[in-house]
């Protein structure tokens, strides 16, 4: 019975070894890391522009903004590159537009500084620098485009669209129809997250080679922790952006969650479809009950990558992100809510 005895505390220790430990990789000293990041107020630029010298004003933007300019021009306000004959005064109708004129003028109010941000910020990217030293931190650029796109990476160049962060009580949201769910994430205490999150994004796209749940998913977590790494002392809610009832659901189900994704064979269906109710931003999560969050299924994964990498304490950042072989982090996770 003893010997039972001291089998069974054994076991409890090494389960307590591997589940409970800790990446402390995320808590350094990033302080000597020479990084001031400013976010660059594009907006302002563009609404206060002296139309007599939009040649010169274009050529600066050019020079100083580069691709981001152009993604902006083609893709944003949807006006055509700033090289075509009358880009000059296609861009006088967006700025003198009387609606992107009030949007302009509320969002001036709602981000009359920005030093908090950009504090926020410069910590997460110093951390990127520190994981990742070979590389650069992106320029920041904040623009006003007509509700067209949150947030969007091109070169080296994070691009935020200040009328997505308006507030969940702003009233454009209210007359656009926009949907509550959009609603709650549409905060200027979003920022920082999304914009580390879709830099993971673009510095480690999603290995489409074998497309199904499972490995959207987990790619999902990944750049979830990612997120972790970069902003460590977030609360969890907001890097993913679920509410607090929406967190206790998923923590509460978890074990009922990964059940049924077994029990009807969903980890592997190919079905964009079906990829698209359990990982995209929704209501709620197709196949569970409503008190789900959207995106539950990513919630799900970013549990497995750090299983992950709890069980694996000698990889780095960098090992577990360039990991593209999805099953394997299944597998060596040993995940099992």
């Amino acid at each position: 019975m003893n010997r039972l005895i001291y089998l069974f505390i054994i076991n409890v220790m090494l389960l307590v070894t591997f589940t409970g430990c800790k990446n402390d990789s995320f808590d350094v000293d990033v302080s000597d890391i020479p990084l001031d990041l400013e976010i660059h107020r594009f907006d302002r630029e563009v609404f206060t522009l002296d139309f007599d010298t939009i040649d010169g004003a274009i050529d600066d933007f050019y020079r100083r903004y580069g691709d981001f300019f152009d993604v902006f021009n083609v893709h944003i306000i949807n006006i055509g590159p700033a090289s075509q004959r009358y880009y000059g005064s296609y861009l006088s109708m967006f700025v003198n537009d009387p609606q992107n004129i009030d949007v302009f003028e509320y969002a001036q109010e709602v981000f009359r500084e920005t030093g908090a941000i950009e504090k926020e910020l410069t910590d997460a990217f110093r951390r990127y620098l520190h994981h990742f030293p070979d590389s650069t931190a992106p320029t920041v650029v904040a623009y006003i485009g007509g509700f067209n796109l949150k947030i969007f990476t091109v070169s080296n160049y994070i691009g935020i669209g200040l009328d997505r962060y308006l507030g969940r009580d702003c009233r454009f949201y209210d007359m656009m129809g926009m949907p509550q769910y959009l609603q709650y994430n549409m905060h200027r205490g979003k920022i920082p997250s999304d914009a580390v999150h879709v830099w993971g994004s673009s510095r480690f796209p999603y290995d489409d080679s074998a497309n199904n749940v499972l490995s959207k998913m987990i790619h999902g977590g990944q750049l979830m922790y990612f997120t972790d790494a970069l902003l460590p002392g977030m609360e969890d809610s907001l890097k993913i952006g679920f509410s607090p009832d929406q967190m206790k659901f998923c923590k509460n189900n978890e074990k009922q969650m990964w059940t049924y994704l077994i029990e009807h064979d969903l980890l592997f269906s190919s079905d964009q479809l079906v990829i698209s109710k359990l990982t995209e931003e929704a209501p709620s999560t197709y196949y569970f009950p409503d008190e789900s969050p959207g995106r539950a299924a990513v919630w799900i994964g970013w549990q497995i990558v750090r299983e992950y990498a709890s069980r694996n304490p000698g990889l780095s950042l960098s090992d577990i992100m360039h990991e593209d072989d999805y099953q394997k982090i299944l597998r060596e996770s040993r995940y099992h809510p």
